[in-house]
This record gives C-alpha cells, sequence and structure tokens, in this order.
C-alpha cells in the first residue's frame, strides 16, 4: 500500500484525518481480512484488492462475494444498491400508516427484504406489462421511481465490476451491447437466490458491526447493540412491535441487523432484518472469538467478544462453527481463482449450508 505505513502517508495530506480515525479504519479492515500488517507496514490481501475494486463500503462488498460464493447473488446484489441509493419508500404527508401497511406487504420482517420485493416485483411488472402499468403500480405502493433508477443504475454498474472480476461468468449474463447488463433465467450464481433464509444471512455480512439482540430483562422491544444496551426498532421498520403480540405462541426474532442508528427520543435502529442464532453465527461479526460449555448442559459461543449465541446441544454448535470456518476457506479459494469453480469438496460443503437454509 506505502512504504511509510497508511497513517504516516495519510498524514502529509493538507487535512490529515486524525489519529483515532485511521486506527478505527485500518482496525476494521483487518478484521474483514482486507489488510495485512508487517509491523509498520501494511498491504492488501487478496481479498482486500479484490474489494478496491468495487464501489461500496468493504464489508458491503464482501458480502457480494459471499453471495456469489453462495450463488444467491441477484438478491445480495439487489440489497447492496438499494444500500447505496436513497430509501425506495416514500412517505406521502397524513399517509405514514398506509406506506407501513404497504411496505409491510412485502415482508414482516425485514425492511431490507420489502425493498428487494418492491423492486423485484416493479422491474417484473415493467417488463410483462410495460411502462404505464409499472409507473401506477409505484404509485399506489409508495415506492419512488427515482430511488428505482438508481438502484437500476448501481446494479450494472456492479455487474460489470463482478464480471471483469470473473465472479460472474459471461454465459450467466443476457447478451447486450450496453453496460446494462442483467442475469439470465438459471444463472449458476442465482442457483440459491430463492432461499429468502440464506439471503438474509448473507446479507448480515455487509453489516459486521450493526447486529442487536433482544434484552432478555428490561422492557418490551428493547435491543441491545455494540454501542449501545436500551436501543429499539424504529416505528418505521416492518418488524416493529409497538406491544407484545396478543398471540403467545408468536416468538419475536431474537437477533436483527439494521442499516443505520439515529438518536431522536430515544436510540432507534433503522433499516432492520430479522435474523435466528444460527444465522448469526454462520455470518454475524467479524469472526468466532471462544467457545464454552456449561455443567448446566448449555454451550455458547462468542463472535467478536460480544455476540453470545447460546444453545442446548454443543455438537450443533460446533458444526455449525466449522461450517463458518470452511465457507471463509471457500471465499479465499474464490478470491484467488475468481474464474474457476471451487473444488468438488469445498463445493459439498457449500451446498450442505445452502441446503441447510431450505429445509
Amino acid at each position: 500500500m506505502t512504504d511509510k505505513g497508511v497513517e504516516a502517508f495519510l498524514s502529509c495530506a493538507m487535512d490529515p484525518p486524525s489519529h483515532l480515525d485511521v486506527a478505527l479504519a485500518m482496525e476494521r479492515l483487518r478484521k474483514l481480512g482486507a489488510v495485512a500488517s508487517d509491523g509498520s507496514k501494511e498491504s492488501l490481501t487478496p481479498l482486500g484488492q479484490c474489494l478496491a475494486r468495487l464501489p461500496l463500503d468493504p464489508a458491503m462488498a464482501k458480502m457480494l462475494i459471499m453471495g456469489s460464493v453462495l450463488q444467491c447473488l441477484d438478491p445480495v446484489l439487489t440489497a447492496a444498491a438499494c444500500s447505496s441509493s436513497r430509501e425506495l419508500f416514500y412517505t406521502p404527508l397524513g399517509m405514514r400508516k398506509e406506506q407501513h401497511s404497504v411496505k409491510k406487504s412485502f415482508s414482516e420482517l425485514s425492511d431490507t427484504m420489502a425493498s428487494v420485493e418492491a423492486y423485484d416485483e416493479f422491474r417484473y411488472i415493467l417488463k410483462e406489462h410495460g411502462w404505464a402499468e409499472a409507473r401506477e403500480w409505484a404509485s399506489a405502493n409508495f415506492v419512488s421511481i427515482h430511488a428505482l433508477n438508481s438502484v437500476d443504475s448501481v446494479r450494472w454498474q456492479l455487474i460489470n465490476e463482478l464480471k471483469s472480476l470473473g465472479l460472474v461468468p459471461q454465459s450467466d449474463l443476457i447478451k447486450s451491447r450496453g453496460r446494462k447488463k442483467e442475469f439470465q433465467n438459471g444463472a449458476s450464481v442465482n442457483r440459491n437466490a430463492s432461499i429468502d433464509s440464506l439471503v438474509t444471512a448473507v446479507w448480515a455480512v455487509g453489516n459486521p458491526d450493526n447486529l442487536a439482540a433482544r434484552r432478555k430483562l428490561g422492557n418490551f422491544g428493547t435491543l441491545r447493540s455494540k454501542t449501545e444496551n436500551h436501543a429499539g426498532l424504529h416505528p418505521s421498520a416492518v418488524a416493529f412491535h409497538r406491544k407484545p403480540p396478543k398471540e403467545r405462541k408468536v416468538n419475536l426474532p431474537s437477533w436483527f441487523f439494521y442499516r443505520e442508528m439515529v438518536l431522536s427520543s430515544q436510540v432507534f435502529l433503522r433499516g432492520c432484518t430479522a435474523l435466528e442464532p444460527e444465522q448469526v453465527l454462520l455470518f454475524g461479526g467479524y469472526g468466532l472469538e471462544t467457545s464454552e460449555s456449561h455443567e448446566s448442559g448449555r454451550s455458547k459461543r462468542v463472535l467478536d467478544d460480544w455476540i453470545t449465541i447460546e444453545g442446548r446441544c454443543n455438537d450443533t454448535l460446533d458444526a455449525l462453527s466449522r461450517a463458518r470456518s470452511e465457507i471463509d476457506v471457500a471465499l479465499d479459494t474464490k478470491i484467488m481463482n475468481p474464474r474457476r469453480p471451487l473444488p468438488e469438496s469445498q463445493q459439498t460443503i457449500i451446498d450442505a449450508v445452502c441446503d441447510c437454509f431450505s429445509v
């Protein structure tokens, strides 16, 4: 990267960033596996070189590569494009409840899934019925045409970059003369794109710092994150509940990832997606830190020193932990040889993980 080290290099700028900002940024890149340090010098890893080619936040870029490895790229790509564009749903004055109801009709547990489903529905209507009907549908469902066009533009750019990296084969794309690339039906990188639970788990890769768990004690709806002990879902979130559901059998999600944290009357989390503990253990955070077993029969795994996943079956937690390691190995293999298929042994493991989500 530089012979002097990143911090020394940036200190020569006319308006250099603070030492703390540089240190935090470099630490995040190290945890992502994008940078390796040798004393005072840093260098990009093969993963880092690949992430640098994608015009996204490094974690979001890694999420795209993970989507390619797990062959569920299309919804992962749309989610990345939505994160880089304006909010897909708009709220007319005095119609907040109506907008929330429509948004919830696309997904009751994920704001990201609601946006992805709305985008896909709009593209389908546009293709099958034409512009007039698609525009009418967007207006009726509080979906911004400008935001949809922005998502389209970002998607095309990302598809072209992934193609140039070798992560999307030419055979998976519809032939076109311009830069407006789209996937063929039956594209190999989308073989598992219809498995929603797999897709939402992969989305967590793009938000390693933005996880929140429902508190077992305290007021209803209180969540804890890495930096906040008393946060809550924003009322605009599709998973928001003002009161506990009347049906006692309803199990509320115990984990979420969120797009942003805002402070108003309290700390709120916006752009939330519900996760199961197994999804968090496989794809959440930066990496597995410790494993513990208790005499009570419960075992736990700790990610990033604060994310705790507990279970009664230690063998299950071990299997998930090993699967996470194997997925990381497959990711590294893909980075080193992006145009080649994974070795059969690694592809078998990836297929087994995907099959577990499809049950």
